[in-house]
């Protein structure tokens, strides 16, 4: 062999040498990205992780249990309110005359509903139907001289206010005028999106009857006796109760909003004020299950697909508020104990079987009797503050 090929055949080795040790060092690196690559997933994982746990340890968990940490009497177990409240100023509380009074023409428009409710059906043909006015007619449409399913009424009736918009297109305009016994053609044209696609865009003619126009009764002396004697005796006695029961009611929702304007805790109870973040949580995803219910009934489609978007909040934000909403709470069932104990005021068993007389005979089940007595607490206070308040017409 040659020194030639032997340098040829050493260059080669060495070459191959340099190839492998190249190879291990791409390896290593390789593996050097993957495992940094794998600690920074698993820190990643760990964080995703760690925030998901933090915020199922701290999210707030509804609950209905209304009277969870009370006593028998409404109290709240084992607190002081004077440990996170200060004396309230409650024998000086002032609150404003244009709060509580009650117009002439609040008291007109109560008696105007009354009557409503109260109306009769005229067919004298005298009269003549306004806007407003609730008329009772029969009708049948048809469609190119054909009728159509459910465009008759079949001599049954039907109640139509007109203005409310009930009807389609210019339906209850065109009755605007008409008296008890008429026969009027109303014309109209179904909206290219009307909820029977067969109608859509259709022009559709009704020959509507006219059987009779509801008509208020007066508001007199022989009214009050026959409908409203419990109250009054007489109308003008009826309008003094209504102003002097509406001033009442304005004058305690006055007396209630100076409380929750104007009272603060210096501190909260950790325990408590978790009990109330709960209560909130329940009775706002309570609404939003009613309210969504509701609408499907009426409209066969859920307006809101979950509860943050009901709300309008992300989960952290929904905390906030919640937690906002729930000292706020705290401060006010503090201070309404406090004037309670401090004004020597009593809950009689009169005064428990009204509430539950109000909220219904399955009240005491849903809320648990120590969250009635809290309720009969409050209106208490609300009502003794209302009783000693000064009213000024500044």
């Amino acid at each position: 062999m040659s020194e030639n090929t032997t340098s040829k055949s050493q260059a080669k080795r060495q070459a191959r040498r340099e190839e492998i040790k190249k190879s291990q060092r791409e390896e290593k690196r390789v593996q050097l990205i993957l495992t940094t690559a794998g600690i920074a997933l698993t820190v990643i994982f760990l964080v995703i992780a760690g925030t998901f746990i933090y915020r199922q340890m701290t999210q707030t968990v509804s609950s209905s249990d209304y009277s969870a940490l009370l006593n028998e009497d409404g109290t709240v177990k084992d607190l002081n309110p004077l440990d996170y409240v200060d004396p309230y100023d409650y024998q000086n509380m002032s609150v404003s005359a244009n709060d509580i009074t009650y117009s002439e023409e609040s008291i007109d428009a109560d008696i105007e509903t009354l009557l409503s409710e109260h109306q009769t059906l005229e067919t004298d043909s005298a009269l003549t139907a306004a806007d407003g006015d609730t008329l009772n007619i029969d009708y049948v449409g048809t469609v190119d001289g054909v009728a159509f399913e459910g465009g008759d009424t079949e001599g049954n009736g039907a109640d139509l206010v007109l203005g409310s918009g009930t009807y389609v297109d210019t339906f209850e305009e065109q009755l605007v005028g008409s008296h008890p016994g008429d026969q009027v053609t109303v014309n109209v044209t179904f909206p290219e999106d009307y909820t029977n696609e067969e109608l859509q865009g259709k022009a559709a003619v009704f020959e509507v009857t006219v059987n009779g126009i509801y008509v208020n009764p007066e508001f007199t002396d022989e009214f009050v006796a026959e409908n409203l004697s419990e109250y009054a005796s007489t109308a003008e006695e009826y309008r003094a109760y209504v102003k002097e029961t509406n001033e009442r009611s304005n004058l305690e929702t006055a007396v209630a909003t100076k409380l929750g304007e104007t009272v603060t805790a210096n501190s909260y109870e950790e325990n408590y004020l978790k009990q109330l973040k709960s209560i909130s949580k329940y009775e706002q995803e309570s609404y939003y299950e009613s309210y969504n219910q509701m609408y499907y009934s009426f409209m066969g489609s859920y307006p809101y697909s979950s509860f943050e978007e009901y709300t309008g909040m992300t989960s952290s934000q929904f905390e906030d508020y919640l937690t906002e909403l729930s000292q706020a709470r705290f401060a006010l069932v503090m201070t309404y104990q406090y004037i309670f104990d401090d004004a020597g005021l009593t809950i009689t068993d009169e005064d428990y079987q009204a509430k539950v007389d109000e909220l219904g005979s399955t009240s005491e089940e849903t809320y648990g009797k120590p969250y009635m007595m809290q309720t009969v607490m409050q209106d208490k206070v609300i009502d003794y503050l209302a009783d000693i308040a000064t009213v000024t017409t500044e």
